[in-house]
């Protein structure tokens, strides 16, 4: 479901500037800094939230090259970007097992069929973005299993 917030919040799209491959490492190598930190891996609308804890102290932002906009545009890019390089395949695999477990709840089936028409939205939003982030593929794609780590919290293990 984490996943599902990531791919809706990044509707809110940024402008489609190309992204290149030293701005997106750039962005992953503050983001895994300041995860290990915080324990908090890589979601969407979270640039802000980067920008301002780095802002406290460390100040990793700044010293990479990014004033606030910049960094949401790069963060925002980065991410989109991402779940681009997902295959088919497995992005529909993402959202297989909470469909199954909503299908084989216990709730009344007027409050499925709800829940199951909010999450199929949800995941077209998450399609739409997807789409959106084609342009920015290649630029993230040598750091794919860096971000696969980020978004699926797996960095600090």
């Amino acid at each position: 479901m984490r996943f599902l917030l990531v791919a809706a919040s990044l509707l809110l799209a940024t402008p489609v500037v190309a992204l290149t491959t030293e701005e997106a490492e750039a962005v992953v190598g503050v983001v895994e800094k300041l995860a290990a930190e915080t324990g908090e891996g890589m979601v969407a609308d979270a640039a802000e939230i980067f920008f301002d804890y780095d802002s406290l102290g460390t100040n990793l932002i700044p010293a990479a090259g990014f004033d606030r906009t910049s960094w949401v545009v790069a963060y925002d890019a980065v991410a989109s970007g991402y779940m681009a390089t997902i295959p088919q395949d497995q992005f529909d695999a993402i959202f297989a097992e909470p469909l199954a477990m909503l299908d084989g709840s216990a709730l009344p089936d007027d409050q499925k069929a709800m829940m199951r028409e909010h999450v199929e939205g949800l995941i077209a939003e998450a399609q739409a973005v997807r789409e959106q982030g084609a342009v920015h593929a290649e630029a993230v794609r040598p750091l794919e299993g860096r971000l696969h780590a980020l978004f699926f919290g797996e960095f600090g293990e």
